[in-house]
């Protein structure tokens, strides 16, 4: 009698082992679901990579006319000509965050004598600075911070040259180390370009920034962005 009782109990035992095994089968694969769900959703969760934030600044003004010629002088030309056209253009980039330093300041000014303007830039901020030469010459160039440029001055080059045309004494571009506010930038490891778009000292120079500003200042945007805009 004891002997069949334990092969009952074992016979039951055996058929209970299918179905202990399908539901821990089906418990597994639950949780490997909700695992790789959890995956998926914390991946759909994952923030968007920050974009490039570019700081576009005037040279000039709040009081430094910087160079004259052809009736207007540097700070009222760039302010009046071309900061429109480059706000209008920055507006419609998708992949960056383009910001303008406060065109009733000057930022070289706001640095060297007020400690504030580019010590207080974020690091992680790209500069690009416009102004117009003098006194004498014809076309323009980027001042650049290393000793080779970019790819983004060599963008910004070929915009000047488009346009306006290249200053035959830099073929393009200038390696400076003199200029006091560049080198508060380039100290404090801030990456930059500064345009010189042509001289306003040349009759032709001028008549042909007016003549395509719009054009140049999409131009430059898209240079400096690396971003096409429709």
């Amino acid at each position: 009698m004891k002997h069949h009782w334990k092969i009952g109990v074992v016979a039951g035992l055996m058929l209970l082992l299918p179905l202990a095994l399908a539901t821990t089968t089906v418990t597994t694969a639950n949780a490997a679901s909700k695992t790789t769900t959890s995956k998926t959703a914390k991946k759909a969760k994952a923030k968007p990579k920050a974009k490039k934030h570019y700081l576009i600044v005037m040279g000039h003004g709040a009081g430094d006319p910087g160079a004259r010629g052809n009736g207007t002088t540097e700070a009222t030309f760039l302010r009046k000509h071309m900061l429109p056209q480059l706000r209008k253009y920055a507006k419609r980039v998708k992949g960056s965050t383009i910001t303008f330093y406060n065109p009733k300041k000057n930022l070289v000014s706001d640095t060297l004598y007020h400690h504030k303007g580019s010590y207080k830039i974020n690091k992680k901020t790209t500069v690009i600075m416009f102004h117009l030469d003098a006194p004498a010459g014809h076309g323009g160039h980027v001042i650049i911070h290393k000793k080779h440029p970019t790819k983004r001055d060599k963008r910004l080059a070929k915009v000047i040259k488009k346009y306006v045309g290249l200053n035959r004494a830099y073929n393009g571009y200038s390696y400076r180390t003199n200029l006091r506010n560049c080198n508060v930038l380039r100290r404090r490891g801030i990456d930059y370009s500064l345009v010189e778009s042509g001289f306003i000292t040349n009759r032709n120079d001028v008549k042909h920034l007016k003549k395509n500003m719009a054009k140049i200042a999409k131009a430059d945007i898209e240079a400096i962005t690396n971003e096409h805009i429709k």
